[in-house]
Formats: structure tokens, C-alpha cells, sequence
């Protein structure tokens, strides 16, 4: 399975993103996996070979990858921090121009996918969207953003029935940092605010998998982890 390298912009002009593509081996209906934060994916956690390997041995279904450049730190934290109108580019821009490319590929029923900031990102898709992304896969989520600004507003969001899995590791309880590259502030430690965001979907009727893992905010139990939720999230 090769990566095919496209450019893809936004209807309003406000986005123009690389997106790589992973088709999958064998054509037949198949789901879109949308993953954020493309560069951690593909350079940091081998994403590639974990999904052309997951598919091969059947443990998971053919799924169209599509992995969205983050551009640079400063992007990252404009668009991934619960910001609608880059939502809005993913779910009907990106996915329009997807579906363009391959209309056997139903318009819902997909995956969203990010670590951190991009896990946010995910989750903050799956709800405003849950038609489009029913299965959201959340490394290490950054819900402490604005004092938890996703969970305090979950009720705002439409009813449904979503998957999700939200990881975090035992150690991540550092508070009181500024993130460069824009000094985005956080107040509230990683861990306790994925544990409430996990609470909060399971007490709005969502499917949850809550993972804690061993060691910090770091690639590798992402990686790790990639296979299982890939499994669980799909099946």
C-alpha cells in the first residue's frame, strides 16, 4: 500500500492542507479514516505499515486512510482546539472531495483519529458530526483546552450513539504550561480531564473505551495502541 500525496483546500479559500492517501488493498465498500496530525502518523508512529499490516491479516476492514497535514505548531493550535469552521473543512470539504474521488464510499458511518491537540480535535469532530464519524480514536486528548471547554459543553451537542476510545497515560499530570509555539495555556493536567470527557460520553449514552496506559504525552503507547482501538473502534 503506497501514500498518494494530494493538496486539498477549503470552500471559503481558508484552508489548503496536504492530505496523503492509503488506499486500501482490495476494492470493495469500504469506510474513510481520517487521520489528524498527519506528520505524528506517518513520521512518529509508523501508521502506515500498522494499517497496510492490520488489513492484510483481516483484523481489521479495508479502510481508505487519509492522513491531513498539520501544517505548524501555530496551525495546530488555530484549527484543532474545537475550532468549527476547520471542522466544517474536514467533515464536508475534505470528505466531498473524497467521496468525489470514490462514490461507492458512503457519505457516513466513518473514522476520526488525532493524538493531543488532534485528539481534541477528533472527538470535538465525532460529536458535531456523529453521523459522519461514529468511531472516534482519541490518544492522550487535550481536554483540559479552555477548562475543559468540551466536556462543560457536551449537552450542546446532538443526541447520538458514537464509539470512542480515550486513552491517557498514568503520568500525564503536569499543570500549569504554556505550549509553544503561541503559548497556549494549560491550567488543568491531562489525565483527570480525559478521565471526566470519558465519564461525560458514557453518560450520554456513548460506547467507551477509556485506556490508561504506562509513561507520559508520547509517541510510542500511541503507536501501541494503534492496532487494538484500530480493532475495537471498527468491529
Amino acid at each position: 500500500m503506497q501514500l498518494e500525496e494530494h493538496t486539498v483546500e477549503s470552500s471559503s479559500g481558508e484552508y489548503i492542507r496536504k492530505v496523503w492517501i492509503l488506499e486500501p488493498p482490495r476494492e470493495r465498500p469500504h469506510k474513510f479514516g481520517i487521520f489528524l496530525d498527519a506528520e505524528i502518523y506517518l513520521h512518529r508512529m509508523d501508521a502506515q505499515e500498522i494499517l497496510t499490516h492490520l488489513q492484510a491479516e483481516g483484523t481489521i476492514p479495508p479502510i481508505t486512510a487519509v492522513f491531513v497535514s498539520h501544517v505548524d505548531g501555530a496551525a495546530r493550535h488555530h484549527d484543532l482546539t474545537c475550532n468549527p469552521k476547520y471542522a466544517k473543512f474536514i467533515a464536508e470539504d475534505l470528505l466531498g472531495w473524497l467521496r468525489d474521488r470514490n462514490q461507492s464510499i458512503p457519505s457516513q458511518g466513518h473514522l476520526i483519529a488525532g493524538p493531543s491537540l488532534g485528539g481534541l480535535a477528533s472527538a470535538h469532530l465525532a460529536l458535531a458530526y456523529p453521523q459522519t464519524f461514529p468511531h472516534c480514536l482519541s490518544h492522550s486528548g487535550s481536554f483540559w483546552w479552555q477548562e475543559e471547554w468540551l466536556t462543560a459543553h457536551i449537552d450542546q451537542f446532538p443526541a447520538s450513539h458514537g464509539n470512542f476510545w480515550i486513552s491517557v497515560g498514568d503520568q500525564e499530570t503536569q499543570t500549569g504550561i504554556a505550549h509553544p509555539p503561541t503559548g497556549l495555556y494549560q491550567e488543568v493536567a491531562q489525565l483527570p480531564a480525559c478521565e471526566r470527557f470519558a465519564e461525560a460520553l458514557r453518560e450520554r449514552g456513548h460506547r467507551t473505551r477509556f485506556s490508561l496506559h504506562e509513561g507520559s504525552h508520547s509517541f510510542e503507547p500511541w503507536e501501541e495502541e494503534l492496532p487494538e482501538a484500530l480493532a475495537w473502534l471498527l468491529h
